[in-house]
């Protein structure tokens, strides 16, 4: 993403306001000078907060859909609702947006197509949180993963929401892996990837390995 110099600092200079604001009220009630160690976490809880409101923001002005109606899944019809809140569970943490919402459909189902359009999960974790607590739950045990994932993200996620991504992830690779198992019995998809027009590399490089040379005269009979 590209920035605006001139924005960052106008928005630097915010933030620091609203950090010394915090820290001043915390060494007045302390009566002691405070830390680099605490200046630090004091910023960063400052822009988890303001990451919080900004996303929420930013999800809620998201392109709406204006349609009065629109069509279920069931091919029934939907009706538009109202600006329906939602929440979900961030790398910043819990964030509300609004977005429109459509109901009234024989099959009982809703539908929020700004969710559908993005992959928002209402009541659940965004795809960012997601690919870290798999990435966590992959290294670590999960009881461990949840004491470093509060140190990096200031807030604490449970043991079950860790364990439930990496199981995802494995779910997903089982359903890829199955995919590359049947492409490669199909002779047919084969043979047509092989004739499959490629792009020549301008340049390639070649090496050498394991040469041999015979120092000593051959035996002769």
């Amino acid at each position: 993403m590209n920035y605006n110099m001139e924005d960052i600092q106008r928005i630097a200079q915010a933030v620091v306001k609203v950090g010394q604001d915090g820290m001043g009220q915390k060494q007045s009630e302390d009566k002691e000078p405070q830390t680099m160690v605490e200046f630090e976490f004091a910023f960063r809880e400052t822009m988890r907060g303001i990451g919080v409101q900004a996303l929420g923001i930013f999800l809620s002005e998201l392109p709406p859909t204006l349609e009065s109606e629109m069509m279920c899944e069931c091919g029934g019809r939907l009706d538009y609702q109202r600006r329906r809140p939602a929440v979900m569970i961030t790398v910043f943490g819990k964030v509300e947006y609004y977005r429109a919402y459509y109901a009234g459909c024989a099959c009982g189902q809703g539908l929020a197509p700004v969710d559908r359009t993005y992959g928002l999960e209402a009541g659940g974790i965004s795809a960012g949180l997601a690919q870290l607590l798999a990435l966590a739950g992959i290294a670590f045990s999960f009881e461990e993963s949840r004491h470093w994932l509060k140190e990096f993200l200031l807030f604490e996620v449970s043991e079950n929401s860790i364990r439930s991504e990496p199981q995802k992830m494995g779910l997903l690779q089982e359903q890829g892996e199955a995919v590359d198992i049947q492409a490669s019995q199909n002779e047919k998809a084969l043979q047509e990837r092989l004739r499959a027009e490629k792009q020549v590399p301008q340049r390639l490089y070649g090496s050498i390995d394991a040469a041999k040379v015979r120092i000593e005269p051959r035996a002769r009979p």
